[in-house]
């Protein structure tokens, strides 16, 4: 590795999603990291997979979270697993985990328990709730935290069930959270030598997602109500909005209301929404003029309907679906999406990181790793002989794939 985190050794005790995304992030800018695996082995390498065998029987899932590491595979209940683990530690700049609360606390690696051996290192947690907050041991899942951070019942229309997003985001955004707090806490002890706790949730990550929304409950008025025709945020007033179409449907942006005029004298349905055509009445009965729209776009064919707002002059763009978009020449031409290909689960693409630096790069060289695939490495590179290496190995106490 060659990024500008090249010296930075990294342990990590991480599984599911949001703190494999941290681990692979650091290594994506140089670090080098080890991830310690449990015997049972992290639970998103078989979660959502094809049962058919493509990646060997992996989950797509984590072989596009654990690139850029490498693996042992210890059994921490073990005094041997937990030397080996600590030794890893003492060689180590870094420790990122997001186990449950008190899991790493009772194997003796919790933050306050290492930061005694060792001053410098920086430990970043990453949890459901706040690890000093009265929520700490409460289950926190993605779908879960979006139910009680309030972001599904700010989705779909009023008339229909609340909607969660379709994609882990909080998870995605905690671990960013973790990433900024990992480099200034690099910077801090590089500057002074000391390490430092970093820790974000995805409850409190998920609250500030919504800031914007936030704010307006805090300051304004604290019940959202939800448009009954889809308008897409609550706050937004009309054509803000999905609109079927003949073949699939178009999203129509943000619109002036001069423009919204001209748009619905396209459509042909001015007469009927005329009377609400102001900045205030976009918003007050937005419902009506969405409906209205809704009935005409939905005689045209998408290509259509986008060329008549288009004309209109407003912003908007087809609803595609996600290989549709990873189709896109532009995504193609980013450099996003990437070839890779290990021993274990052979070629596959995935969808790389998206942060450019012009002098120190991005990395993008190590395929996430099969089970245990780097234990004997790991153990040689620690000093273990070969002989030592078979007898943890046929113990159980070091696994390999």
């Amino acid at each position: 590795m060659s990024g500008v985190l090249s010296d930075l050794k990294v342990v990590a005790f991480t599984h599911y999603a949001a703190g494999p995304l941290t681990a692979q992030f650091i290594g994506a800018l140089g670090a080098e990291v080890i991830k310690i695996e449990a015997p049972a082995q992290d639970l998103n390498r078989y979660a959502v997979r094809d049962h058919d065998g493509r990646f060997g029987g992996v989950s797509p899932y984590f072989v596009t979270l654990n690139r850029n590491q490498r693996t042992i595979a210890l059994d921490l209940k073990s005094n041997v697993g937990k030397d080996i683990a600590q030794r890893l530690i003492e060689n180590s700049d870094l420790v990122i985990e997001n186990y449950r609360p008190g899991v790493l606390d009772r194997l003796g690696f919790g933050y306050e328990q290492l930061k005694t051996k060792k001053p410098s290192l920086i430990y970043c947690s990453i949890s459901g709730y706040d690890l000093l907050g009265p929520s700490r041991d409460a289950p926190g899942q993605d779908l879960i935290i979006q139910a009680l951070s309030g972001i599904t019942m700010l989705t779909g229309s009023s008339g229909s069930n609340p909607v969660p997003v379709g994609t882990y985001a909080i998870d995605a955004y905690t671990s960013m959270q973790c990433v900024a707090g990992i480099l200034a806490a690099v910077r801090h002890r590089d500057r002074t030598g000391t390490g430092q706790w970093v820790r974000a949730d995805m409850m409190s990550s998920a609250i500030h997602m919504m800031a914007q929304e936030a704010s307006y409950a805090l300051n304004v008025d604290p019940v959202f109500t939800r448009s009954s025709s889809g308008v897409a945020h609550v706050h937004q007033a009309a054509p803000y909005a999905i609109y079927k179409t003949v073949d699939g449907a178009i999203a129509i942006s943000i619109t002036p209301a001069d423009k919204v005029g001209v748009m619905a004298k396209k459509f042909g349905v001015f007469d009927k929404i005329s009377e609400f055509i102001s900045d205030r009445g976009l918003l007050e009965h937005r419902d009506e003029i969405v409906a209205a729209l809704a009935t005409s776009i939905g005689s045209y064919s998408t290509e259509e309907a986008l060329a008549i707002v288009s004309e209109a002059g407003a912003i908007c763009a087809p609803v595609r679906t996600l290989a549709q978009a990873l189709a896109d020449p532009a995504i193609v031409a980013s450099g996003l999406v990437r070839d890779t290909e290990s021993a274990y689960a052979g070629r596959y693409r995935v969808a790389a990181e998206p942060l450019h630096l012009s002098e120190t790069p991005l990395e993008f060289g190590r395929p996430a790793p099969a089970f245990g695939e780097q234990s004997r490495e790991i153990l040689l590179e620690l000093g273990f002989d070969l002989a030592a290496i078979e007898k943890l190995i046929d113990s159980g106490i070091v696994l390999e794939s």
